[in-house]
């Protein structure tokens, strides 16, 4: 995968973070990358999303309009049949140096690919949108990625 922009990739606690791009840079969605191999599939992305198609790998953005901010995350199922879970949280820093809290969360279970969306809230101060997802009956193969803070 060539990206435009460098990443930033951290591996905590068994989890594969990525960032990308400034956080100046307008919300795009997060790249995700992991130890071991990945398989890639084509699939379409959500309108506005920009997701790259990585299988079993979540994608997460954020939307901005007018009256706030939704979370949303979209995880490409390797076939129909399988069951997929992912969840999305929209977390807010309230003060510089605070911690993150989650302010809005949506979780959803369905066979075959799954994007699930965050009711809309209101926001001051930076965001970030964080989502865990994946193969709900191997859990191991679960993985979690977050924006770069807007």
């Amino acid at each position: 995968m060539r990206a435009r922009i460098a990443a930033l990739t951290v591996v905590s606690a068994g989890l594969t973070l990525a960032m990308a791009g400034p956080s100046w840079a307008a919300p795009t969605p997060s790249a995700v990358s992991a130890a071991g191999p990945s398989t890639s599939a084509t699939a379409a992305a959500a309108p506005g999303a920009g997701c790259p198609a990585l299988v079993n790998r979540p994608c997460a953005w954020q939307e901005r309009n007018g009256s706030g901010v939704l979370g949303s995350a979209l995880v490409t199922a390797e076939h129909p049949g399988q069951l997929t879970l992912v969840r999305v949280d929209v977390k807010v820093q309230r003060a510089w140096g605070s911690p993150w809290e989650t302010v809005a969360s949506s979780t959803r279970l369905q066979y075959g690919t799954v994007r699930v969306s965050t009711p809309q809230i209101d926001a001051l101060g930076p965001v970030v949108v964080c989502a865990t997802g994946g193969p709900a009956l191997r859990p191991a193969l679960q993985s979690t990625t977050c924006t770069t803070p807007h």
